[in-house]
């Protein structure tokens, strides 16, 4: 249960400061089925992947989560990359949150981000939207 716990704990820290900033914006997370959000709304996808899930020293592992976090922020272009900007600064504040010394641990896997990159301007075939990248390592230890 700690990768669902580490996934929902990096997922609730940007969810909160998202919607903190901007209530019309949508969550859309890459390990639940949706419907892609329609060319009027702003969104952003948060996909979080894991490259290691052990750390063995000697004797038995213990769980060390690490991996990548990628957040897709969308606005319609009609909103203008101000908009971008500011989704694209709550992704981030989200990210950082959980190093804050007083940010409270409540699914136990002490959740750590590393440099955060973006937002990068990316290329893409919808003609309706703006899209900003945001992506860092993480970890997570139990």
């Amino acid at each position: 249960m700690t990768l669902v716990n580490a996934r929902a704990a990096f997922e609730k820290a940007v969810t909160d400061a998202v919607a903190a900033a901007d209530s019309d914006v949508s969550m859309v997370y890459d390990n639940v089925l949706f419907t892609t959000p329609g060319q009027d709304e702003k969104y952003v996808v948060i996909s979080v992947d894991f490259n290691r899930s052990t750390l063995q020293n000697q004797g038995a592992a213990s769980d060390y989560y690490r991996g990548v976090i990628q957040c897709s922020v969308y606005v319609p272009k009609s909103a203008g990359t101000v908009s971008l900007a500011a989704i694209s600064e709550a992704v981030i504040d989200g990210l950082t949150s959980v190093n804050a010394s007083n940010y409270t641990d409540t699914f136990s896997i002490s959740p750590r981000v590393m440099d955060v990159t973006g937002p990068t301007v990316g290329k893409q075939k919808d003609e309706f939207h703006f899209l900003g990248l945001i992506s860092c390592q993480f970890t997570a230890v139990v």
